[in-house]
């Protein structure tokens, strides 16, 4: 699958004239809850060529490709670390991941490098918001309006707020991995997880009907308040960064 996946990385890059510098696997199969129907979910970050960034017209901000089961998003370098900066937990994921198909240095800095510089530097405030967002787009979308719902909606409900309590308890960015995320959620609350985790793993569509003691847990999660945490990031650091990573590669 490795080769398969490679090849569609480089027809992406030949088609929209960029070059990737990373790709690595996100979602289920790194969280540890995939299903046989899982797509591969793999998310780039990739530089245009030196025109783009010297146009009044910015293209390819993001580029897809969406072929047999592999999903490929691909991000442009500011996009990835202007979110970066935000302490968005979608890079943090992507920098962390251990499935990795394409890895550059980033001007002699690696994937490695920058999952340290993340990791030092974020905001656990601004990471424990994005998870709530998160949270609260699949509630309010997937399950708060249908009595039988997408399974696998909650499952991705309950990791986020796992994530939260593993921040909330080490004070540092969480495992991928949904078992290890969650070791701070209580008791019941995992044994539901857990119960849902092996329902999708079964299916990606397995329907059913809505958890009512879950629900409330969920709703009572979305209203608790954060405590604002500033981030600790060296914004012209990670500018050079960029506009030498883009130099080098376009």
């Amino acid at each position: 699958m490795k080769e398969k996946i490679l090849e569609k990385l480089r027809k992406l890059e030949k088609e929209k004239n960029i070059k990737i510098i990373f790709a690595v696997e996100s979602g289920s199969r790194e969280w540890g809850f995939a299903s046989d129907d899982s797509d591969y979910d793999v998310r780039c970050v990739h530089v245009s060529n030196e025109n783009n960034y010297l146009s009044l017209f910015t293209k390819n901000e993001q580029v897809d490709l969406l072929e047999d089961n592999i999903d490929i998003v691909s991000w442009d370098i500011r996009k990835f670390f202007n979110l970066f900066l935000k302490s968005n937990p979608t890079v943090s994921e992507w920098l962390s991941s251990k499935l990795i198909y394409v890895s550059k240095d980033f001007n002699k800095i690696k994937k490695e490098d920058l999952h340290k510089i993340f990791s030092e530097g974020f905001s656990r405030s601004k990471i424990k918001q994005h998870y709530i967002s998160l949270a609260k787009q699949n509630y309010e979308k997937y399950i708060n309006k249908d009595s039988e719902v997408s399974l696998k909606k909650y499952v991705y409900i309950l990791r986020a707020f796992g994530c939260i309590e593993y921040i909330n308890n080490t004070n540092s960015l969480p495992p991928l991995n949904w078992k290890l995320s969650s070791k701070f959620l209580s008791e019941n609350i995992c044994k539901i997880f857990s119960e849902l985790v092996e329902l999708k793993k079964n299916s990606e569509s397995t329907k059913g009907k809505r958890n009512e003691t879950l629900d409330r847990w969920i709703e009572q999660k979305l209203n608790e308040k954060v405590e604002k945490q500033e981030d600790h990031f060296n914004i012209d650091f990670i500018d050079k960064l960029v506009i030498e990573t883009i130099k080098q590669y376009s």
